[in-house]
C-alpha cells in the first residue's frame, strides 16, 4: 500500500547529523550536508547579483563551480541515505533549521527519494549551465543568478519536510522561472511567459487555500505530523482536510501537466531557451513528486482509515492515461523538435501519475526509476533540439543538383547566362 511505501521513504524518525570525526583543522560540514544544496546556490547567486554584468567570465566560473559542487553534494547525500542505519533500518536525515525540532520548527528531510531527485536536478542543472555558456547566458542580464536561484528552489522543494517551507521554495523557483522564460525576449517568449505566469499565480493561490484548510483542522504543516493528525480527525474536520488536500493536489497536478490542465505547458516549454527548457523538465517533476509525497502521507495507517488514498488514486490513474494520450497526439502532430520534447514531458508525467494511481508498490517503485530516467532524457532532448534544428536549417538551403543532366535545360541555362530572373 502507499502508506507503507510512505513510511519507508519518509519516516518520522531519523538522525539529526551525519557525525564523523573532524580531520585535522578542517571544519566538518557533514552535519550540515542536508542544507548545503539550498545554501550554496543561494550564496553564489547573491554574490553574482553584486557583480557587474560585464564580468561575465567571473560569473561563468562561479556558476560552473557552484553547479559542479551541487553534483558532489547530491552524490554524498545519496551515498549517506542509501547506507543502512541503526538496526538495519534505512537512514533518514532530519535537519532542524534554527535548532527547532518538528513539528514546531522547520525541518529538511533527506531520504532516498528526495536525495535522488536532488541528484537528478544537480546533474541536469550542471549540464544545462555549461550549455548556456556558449550563447544563452550572454543574451540577457542576470541569467546566472536566476539559474542558480531556480536550482536552489528545486532542491529546497525536494528536501523540505513541511508545507510552509514547500510554499516558500515553490515561490522562489517560480519567480526565477519567470525571468528565465522571458530571457532573450522575443514575441513568442513574451506571449508564452504571460500565460505561464497567469497559470502559476493561480496555482499558488490554490496552494495557499489548500494549505489553509489543512492547517485549520490539524494545527500543523509538518508533513509527517499531518499523517498522524489526519487519522484522528472527526467527520466534519476530515471533510475540510480532504477538501484542502484536493485543492493542494490540483495546484501541483497543474504544475505536473495533467490533462486537461496541461494546455499551457507545450507553448511555454517550447518557447524557452534550450538550457531553461531542460531545467523546466525537472520543475514538472516537482508536481509529480509532491503528489506522491502527499499520497504517502495522507494516512499513516496502511488500512487508509481516512479514505483519502482510495479517493484520489482513481483520478490519478485515469488522468495519467489521458495525459499520455494527449502527449502522444501532440508528439505525432508536431514538426518542431522543442515542441516534440515538450509533449514528451507530458507523456513522462502522465506515465508517472498513472503508475501512482495504481496504488501498487511494485508499479510505483518502477515508476520512480522511470522518473529519473525520463527527466534526464527529456532534458537532454531540449538541449539537443537547438543544434539539430540548426543543422536542418543549413541542409534546407543547400541546392541539390539533378543526377542526370538534360540537354534542353543545359542549353536554356547557357542562353540566359548572366541574366537575373525576376529583376526588372
Amino acid at each position: 500500500m502507499i502508506g507503507e511505501l510512505g513510511g519507508s521513504l519518509l519516516g518520522s524518525s531519523g538522525v539529526g547529523a551525519l557525525g564523523g570525526p573532524v580531520g585535522g583543522q578542517l571544519i566538518d560540514l557533514s552535519p550540515h550536508l542536508p542544507v548545503l544544496p539550498v545554501i550554496v546556490p543561494l550564496v553564489a547567486a547573491s554574490i553574482m547579483l553584486l557583480l557587474d554584468e560585464r564580468v561575465r567570465s567571473a560569473k561563468a566560473i562561479i556558476g560552473a563551480l557552484t553547479t559542479f559542487a551541487l553534483v558532489i553534494m547530491s552524490l554524498m547525500l545519496v551515498r549517506t541515505v542509501t547506507g543502512q542505519g541503526v538496526d538495519g533500518v534505512e537512514q533518514v536525515l532530519v535537519y532542524d533549521l534554527g535548532g527547532w525540532s518538528a513539528p514546531f520548527g522547520i525541518v529538511l528531510v533527506v531520504d532516498r527519494l528526495s536525495a535522488l531527485m536532488v541528484l537528478v536536478t544537480s546533474v541536469l542543472g550542471f549540464c544545462a549551465f555549461l550549455y548556456s555558456l556558449a550563447r544563452w547566458a550572454v543574451v540577457g542580464p542576470r541569467f546566472h543568478s536566476l539559474f542558480l536561484l531556480l536550482l536552489m528552489g528545486l532542491n529546497g522543494a525536494f528536501l523540505t519536510g513541511d508545507l510552509f517551507n514547500l510554499y516558500v521554495f515553490f515561490e522562489v523557483l517560480l519567480a526565477a522561472s519567470y525571468g528565465l522564460l522571458l530571457h532573450a525576449s522575443g514575441r513568442a517568449r513574451v506571449k508564452a511567459g504571460l500565460q505561464y505566469i497567469a497559470v502559476n499565480l493561480a496555482s499558488s493561490m490554490l496552494f495557499l487555500i489548500g494549505v489553509g484548510l489543512m492547517y485549520s483542522v490539524t494545527g500543523t504543516l509538518n508533513m509527517a505530523d499531518l499523517s498522524a493528525k489526519a487519522a484522528a480527525l472527526g467527520a466534519d474536520d476530515l471533510a475540510l482536510y480532504k477538501a484542502g488536500l484536493a485543492i493542494l493536489l490540483v495546484a501541483f497536478l497543474t504544475k505536473a501537466g495533467i490533462w486537461p490542465l496541461s494546455f499551457w505547458l507545450p507553448t511555454a516549454y517550447s518557447a524557452a531557451s534550450p538550457p531553461v527548457a531542460a531545467i523546466f523538465a525537472v520543475m514538472t517533476k516537482v508536481g509529480v513528486y509532491v503528489t506522491l509525497r502527499m499520497l504517502m502521507l495522507a494516512s499513516g495507517d496502511p488500512a487508509d482509515p481516512t479514505g483519502i488514498v482510495s479517493l484520489i488514486t482513481p483520478w490519478l490513474l485515469y488522468g495519467g492515461i489521458a495525459t499520455i494520450v494527449y502527449g502522444s497526439v501532440g508528439v505525432l502532430s508536431s514538426k518542431e523538435l522543442p515542441r516534440i520534447a515538450a509533449y514528451s514531458t507530458l507523456i513522462s508525467s502522465g506515465t508517472l501519475l498513472a503508475a501512482f494511481g495504481t496504488g501498487d508498490e511494485r508499479v510505483i517503485g518502477s515508476g520512480l526509476y522511470y522518473l529519473m530516467a525520463s527527466t534526464l532524457a527529456v532534458g537532454t532532448a531540449f538541449l539537443l533540439a537547438e543544434p539539430i534544428g540548426r543543422r536542418r536549417e543549413v541542409e534546407s538551403v543547400q541546392v541539390v543538383e539533378p543526377v542526370f543532366g538534360d540537354d534542353y535545360e543545359t542549353n536554356w541555362r547557357s542562353e540566359f547566362e548572366g541574366y537575373e530572373v525576376g529583376v526588372v
